[in-house]
């Protein structure tokens, strides 16, 4: 199976991108199922990915897929309130998905990596 990336890019522009692949098909260098966010500034990336919800998305990448959100909770030592409430943000960005189990939600996400890359800010 393919690998999937989450890029995140602060300081471009997903318009800057789209004109270099008109202008250059032959330097494409995203792989298929790549989800790329764009975000302004670091400001945007800490409210998107504070440490609590960066260490749940590591953990969903990286073993804890499929596991519910109770699961997930007891393993970071975190409130299952707290996880949710992370997880609704994360998967509003596309980052993590959702999967009601009779009255469990299960979490996962489509992706192997996450990529942060820092440009030039305006």
């Amino acid at each position: 199976m393919a690998m999937k990336n989450i890029i995140i890019k602060i300081g471009e522009k997903m318009e800057d991108d789209i004109r270099k692949v008109f202008e250059h098909p032959e330097r494409i260098t995203a792989k298929p199922g790549t989800h790329t966010i764009y975000l302004k500034n670091t400001g945007e990336l800490s409210r998107l990915l504070s440490p609590k919800k960066l260490e749940l998305v590591s953990y969903v990448i990286h073993g804890g897929k499929n596991k519910t959100i109770g699961e997930i909770a007891k393993k970071l030592k975190r409130k299952q309130e707290a996880v949710s409430r992370d997880a609704n943000q994360l998967a509003l960005a596309g980052m993590l998905t959702k999967k009601k189990q009779s009255q469990k939600t299960l979490l996962n996400s489509d992706y192997d990596s996450l990529q942060i890359i820092l440009g030039k800010s305006d």
